[in-house]
């Protein structure tokens, strides 16, 4: 844990300040051997689009760790240490086989799993090939991403997939963008809701829809594979709550956007599910899918906007405003988004600094659960998540509901019932206990089994 440095207490005081550059080192450390490193070694991480490999090898450098991917001519994937084990050059320079991949340099031949097939410099007797072999990690590849495991081989879990590709009606496009900063501060910004309010609507203008301006009641849970946060806010004479998954350790299942004029019930579309990869301790890649949802257009009830709008007819989700920093430094100043947020808190933010409020429950509870599970992993037990099914898909929480819901008689009556209102639908998500084939709809008798506290 960081030392904290002591408050200011008067004004203009920034000379008296007792300087640390603490920053959380069990959190944020992600090479070989480190605690976190370690933890995150035990999932399946995607490392590559599928698109992105042709005939060409690509170094990559995931959690501190020079690497090469490439697919080979019959078709498998292979993740390599970058390094040739006989002198060292760059395979990222090798060619592409029929069966794996050759090294420019003097011919070495590798299969995907390391084996030397062939070194043909040395006489036919060299048993080089028979006793050596060249770094390799599994990979796989899963709805046109490139996975890889980079953990002990004996605790290798089996990839999972989760329930956001079980939708018919929607499409994914496949996104990668990459960050000057660490992996922890990119993926804690999903747990910290009240930024939308601030970020994406007072300050700057809407950018999603004017309900998010709204201060909503926030609270967080743990679920089977993480956490969730909830909020819900008063829109008009509706409540609407929103949830987000965070499951363990990077992965997000973000929920569509709404403007809080329809009614939904349940609804369990999202517009992204995502991970954060670390490249290595001050750089990060997000990597996934973003949901382009067929059934709504630009002027459907969930508010998508048209400014980010790609090649298709259809505008995108909240997963692609302001994730990267491509416009200019001016641009973004005048409207900064999520990438400037956290890239701008440094290469690794300086935890030591922090002075965290009540706002900020989902940035520490998930810090709490990282912290458990990596040291589950240091003592040698199983961390959550890598027990998952294979075989079937992987039950996600994120979701959204819409619906009228009288005000109470007071200000404070009626935040208490936003926080029954989203404590009881999430108990319903949870369970599982609401119509799976809604899709988003609200039928009535639905919502006359809710039992609500009357609104007084």
């Amino acid at each position: 844990m960081p030392s904290r440095s002591k408050p200011l207490s008067a004004p203009y005081s920034a000379y008296h300040r007792v300087e640390t550059d603490d920053f959380d080192e069990e959190l944020t450390r992600v090479g070989r051997g480190t605690p976190c490193g370690e933890y995150l070694r035990r999932f399946w991480q995607p490392v590559a689009l599928s698109s992105e490999l042709g005939d060409l090898p690509r170094a990559i450098r995931i959690m501190g760790e020079d690497l090469v991917v490439f697919r080979d001519g019959g078709g498998r994937v292979g993740v390599l240490e970058r390094r040739c084990c006989h002198r060292g050059t760059s395979l990222e320079y090798g060619k592409v086989m029929e069966r794996g991949i050759a090294c420019c340099y003097h011919g070495w031949h590798y299969d995907v799993d390391g084996t030397i097939l062939d070194t043909p410099g040395e006489p036919p007797e060299s048993r080089i090939k028979d006793r050596t072999f060249q770094g390799a990690y599994p990979a796989r590849e899963q709805d046109g991403l490139v996975f890889a495991y980079l953990g002990p081989p004996e605790a290798m879990p089996e990839l999972p997939r989760y329930d956001a590709f079980e939708r018919p009606d929607a499409e994914f496009r496949i996104v990668k963008r990459l960050s000057p900063c660490n992996w922890l501060q990119v993926r804690e910004n999903e747990m910290d809701p009240i930024h939308l309010s601030f970020l994406h609507t007072r300050l700057f203008g809407v950018q999603f829809t004017p309900v998010y301006g709204e201060l909503p009641a926030m609270e967080w849970q743990e679920t089977p594979i993480g956490m969730i946060y909830l909020t819900t806010r008063r829109w008009k004479e509706r409540l609407y709550l929103r949830t987000n998954d965070m499951i363990l350790p990077n992965v997000v299942r973000v929920a569509g956007i709404e403007d809080g004029e329809g009614e939904c019930l349940f609804d369990r579309r999202g517009s992204s599910l995502n991970w954060v990869v670390p490249i290595d301790d001050t750089a990060s890649m997000s990597i996934g899918y973003s949901d382009i949802d067929k059934s709504l257009t630009l002027d459907g009830h969930n508010g998508y906007i048209d400014r980010m709008a790609r090649d298709d007819a259809y505008a995108v989700g909240a997963g692609d405003v302001g994730q990267t920093g491509e416009p200019s430094y001016e641009e973004r100043q005048r409207a900064p988004g999520d990438w400037d947020a956290w890239v701008s808190q440094g290469p690794i933010t300086l935890h030591g600094r922090e002075r965290l409020g009540t706002t900020d429950g989902g940035v520490i509870l998930y810090r709490k659960l990282l912290r458990r599970e990596i040291r589950k992993t240091a003592k040698g037990g199983a961390p959550m998540n890598t027990q998952l099914p294979a075989d079937s898909p992987v039950a996600t929480y994120c979701h959204n509901t819409v619906i009228v819901v009288p005000q109470a008689a007071t200000p404070e009556a009626d935040r208490a019932l936003c926080f029954a209102f989203g404590r009881e639908v999430t108990r319903r998500i949870l369970a599982g206990d609401y119509p799976k084939d809604t899709l988003g709809a609200a039928p009535r008798a639905a919502l006359e089994a809710f039992d609500f506290p009357p609104a007084t």
